[in-house]
């Protein structure tokens, strides 16, 4: 099938069965930025960054995210260029490049692999460019001010895509399409900044869309995750027609807002000041500043760090890190990352109403998954190991959650032959559970996922009380009930 750049034409592609029923992916954000590994840590979030951004306050010294040290490198006075200077004297950022390319030519990109199948997932994403604009695959696309990226004389786009793939695992590519800071000298530090780092001109839209073209047609993705928006001189549906060309059961995300400028520089100023005075009014008065409509085609809902209050109606994911951080952060403690069983019951949330979890992984510049990330992923495929029932293949219920009478908080997924699974966010008690307004007219069955098969159940009024079993040990974390007709 051939797909016409448009969106009414891509439009009506249905998206593929197997992204559905994937449920968990991995993210892997690994760069020159993992060398210095470094952003201050803090209590602000992803939220309060976007906030901050939005209201023209200085954002370098809030954000969480590691792999933006290059641009908080260049605010003078910043927590990053302090660091940096006491670390790294007036070393370049470029520097970072021969310590990381050395460090990969000894990656296990196979240790890598198998440790994302014995969590569970299904899909890999790797980020094959950042917004530091180093590219981790030996791209044929000339840079107009550097020189061709060597790569130590490996592909870790290829060996990590070969793999994954190896493992039975999807693979998928990130790319940050709407900006490259290589392109630019000056920080990015408002939401108008923004703009401008996403205006670079038709020279930079031709580079980034000879690279999208090259990870295509080199890789054969089976997801194209954009990020930052899409240069406004390339229609972004001549990249995803050529992608569902190459890889007809792909899918694409929802991060391709184009920049509306005005081409004349001077016009192109006054937008930016009035607009610059209009957003902080609006941030000082609360008013919440809305999305840009999503004009485009996409298969993927996207969002970061916060699950949508009410499900999406179509295929949507949310994607974070393990800490507040998607590239390896050193100075992030146990304080800031997941716990076993806060990452349990975030997948089994985002699972209740349809999405998919993609969990980020940050290696190190060495390229080691840190013990701080592995330890809440081995809780989360024990864990998915007994589970799985209640998570693959699964669709929403009627409705996504309940509470047990002594309130512990429950999530509901539907298997195909019609078995409700209840995920009960807690440890297994001993006695009866009670799940609040969820009938079950007899004859039907109460079972323990991984455990007794049939339990003793009754129905007490709009509630369904069941007598669990006294296990040894009784599961952690969150323990399911499946609820059928006999």
């Amino acid at each position: 099938m051939t797909y016409a750049p448009d969106r009414e034409s891509l439009g009506a592609r249905p998206v593929p069965a197997w992204y559905r029923k994937a449920k968990l992916g991995i993210f892997v954000h690994w760069g020159l930025y993992s060398v210095p590994a470094y952003a201050e840590r803090t209590e602000a979030d992803y939220t309060a960054f976007m906030r901050d951004l939005t209201a023209g306050k200085t954002t370098a010294d809030r954000i969480p995210y590691a792999e933006w040290y290059r641009n908080s490198l260049r605010v003078p006075g910043s927590p990053t260029a302090i660091h940096h200077a006491a670390t790294y004297g007036d070393a370049s950022y470029a520097e970072f490049g021969p310590p990381f390319e050395q460090a990969a030519r000894d990656v296990d990109f196979a240790g890598w692999a198998r440790v994302f199948a014995e969590v569970g997932a299904r899909y890999v994403v790797l980020v094959t460019r950042h917004l530091d604009g180093y590219p981790l695959w030996p791209t044929a696309v000339e840079h107009p001010y550097r020189p061709r990226n060597s790569g130590a004389g490996r592909d870790p786009v290829g060996d990590l895509t070969r793999a994954v793939r190896a493992e039975g695992l999807r693979m998928g590519l990130y790319y940050c399409g709407g900006m490259d800071w290589s392109f630019r000298k000056d920080p990015m530090r408002t939401m108008t900044d923004l703009l401008r780092h996403q205006a670079l001109g038709p020279g930079y839209a031709r580079y980034a869309a000879a690279q999208w073209r090259e990870l295509i047609d080199t890789y054969r993705p089976s997801i194209l995750w954009n990020d930052m928006g899409w240069p406004a001189e390339v229609d972004p549906h001549e990249i995803m027609a050529h992608f569902y060309d190459t890889v007809d059961d792909g899918l694409v995300n929802d991060r391709w807002v184009q920049p509306a400028l005005p081409g004349n520089r001077v016009a192109r100023a006054v937008y930016l000041r009035f607009l610059d005075v209009a957003l902080k009014v609006m941030a000082a008065r609360g008013t919440e500043i809305p999305e840009p409509a999503k004009n485009f085609h996409y298969d993927i809902e996207t969002h970061e760090y916060t699950p949508p209050a009410i499900a999406p109606a179509g295929a949507w994911e949310l994607t974070r890190g393990l800490g507040r951080s998607f590239g390896y952060n050193a100075q992030e403690t146990a304080a800031d990352t997941l716990t076993g069983a806060e990452l349990i019951h975030l997948f089994a949330d985002v699972v209740a109403k349809g999405g998919n979890l993609l969990l980020n992984v940050g290696p190190d510049g060495a390229g080691r998954i840190p013990e701080l990330q592995l330890a809440p992923l081995r809780a989360l495929g024990a864990w998915l190991a007994r589970n799985a029932a209640a998570i693959y293949d699964t669709t929403p219920w009627e409705r996504p959650s309940t509470t047990t009478a002594s309130g512990a908080r429950v999530r509901f997924t539907r298997g195909a032959d019609g078995t409700v699974f209840a995920i009960v966010l807690a440890d297994q008690p001993g006695g009866a559970v009670i799940l609040r307004d969820v009938r079950l007219p007899p004859p039907g069955t109460v079972g323990l996922v991984g455990g007794q098969a049939e339990l003793e159940w009754r129905q007490d009024g709009t509630d369904l009380a069941i007598d669990l079993p006294s296990e040894a040990p009784p599961q952690r974390h969150a323990y399911v009930l499946a609820i059928g007709p006999r």
